[in-house]
């Protein structure tokens, strides 16, 4: 997940409200490292809260604006995502053209090496204007009658602003709202710091174990009403913790066959696991 990427999707203007829910998702998937980002439609949906038919008229939309490239990857069905996350109103202040460069108003022609400056051999009429405008206020200032300005009402210049008064969030709407940004980095350095005997996760980019871990994350913000991320850190923190004390899932028991079974990150965050854990399942082997 990319953190960066995420809070500069959030200051960005897209223009499409639908389209930059989707950009932001996608935002959040990208390896930081490879640079992968390759949610499916349905991951999108899911975590964007949106149909399957909007999501894909948001990344056409994003495609046409630039804001992303496509590439088909061929072990896969679903597509990889190329990120540009450069705002294109900066490309409206003339600050570069497609066949040339334009600078201060000075325009570069590529193909003649030309440099053309529209106020070249004409004299500057800015200063002068300002100096006319500035000489009539300040006349007709000085010829105003005495008893107009007396009579003239008083402007108070001490006001006081005051900030818009969010509505305040229920429980409920906050949970909601925690559940929809599963911080996946952050518990993946609980599960190193909390299990260190169980093994590392070394790459962390395929959809199944991303969305596995966001599931769990949804679920638990909305089943524990989580208010923050740190009330949900805090919770898989202790989860973490209550797995390290199964003797079975730390590797400490041996089968039949005499062979021990460690679980990983993968394995405890998939559906079925998850809730025997929770249930004491491997806790009483």
């Amino acid at each position: 997940m990319s953190w960066q990427d995420s809070d500069t999707v959030r200051k960005l203007f897209v223009g499409n409200s639908a389209a930059k829910s989707v950009l932001r998702c996608l935002a959040d998937h990208r390896n930081e490292q490879t640079g992968q980002c390759n949610p499916s439609a349905d991951a999108i949906a899911w975590e964007t809260e949106l149909n399957k038919k909007t999501v894909y008229k948001a990344i056409t939309y994003l495609e046409e604006k630039g804001f992303i490239r496509r590439e088909r990857r061929v072990l896969n069905s679903s597509n990889n995502y190329v990120l540009n996350l450069s705002d294109p109103r900066n490309a409206e202040n003339g600050t570069s053209t497609k066949n040339g460069s334009t600078k201060n108003g000075i325009s570069d022609d590529p193909k003649t090496g030309r440099v053309d400056d529209p106020n070249l051999g004409h004299e500057s009429v800015i200063e002068t204007v300002k100096e006319t405008v500035n000489t009539i206020c300040v006349d007709r200032a000085e010829s105003a009658p005495t008893d107009t300005q007396k009579n003239a009402p008083v402007e108070n210049n001490e006001f006081t602003l005051t900030e818009p008064v969010e509505k305040e969030l229920t429980p409920e709407q906050k949970a909601l709202k925690v559940s929809k940004h599963c911080p996946q980095q952050k518990l993946i350095d609980l599960y190193h710091e909390c299990l260190p005997g169980l093994p590392p996760v070394r790459i962390w980019t395929s959809a199944s174990r991303v969305n596995n871990l966001a599931a769990r994350w949804r679920e638990m913000a909305l089943d524990q009403g989580f208010q923050s991320e740190a009330d949900g850190l805090d919770f898989f923190k202790r989860f973490f913790e209550f797995v390290g004390r199964s003797k079975f899932l730390m590797g400490q028991v041996k089968q039949k066959d005499g062979r021990t079974f460690r679980a990983d990150l993968e394995w405890i965050t998939k559906a079925n696991n998850f809730e025997k854990i929770c249930d004491r399942k491997y806790h009483d082997r």
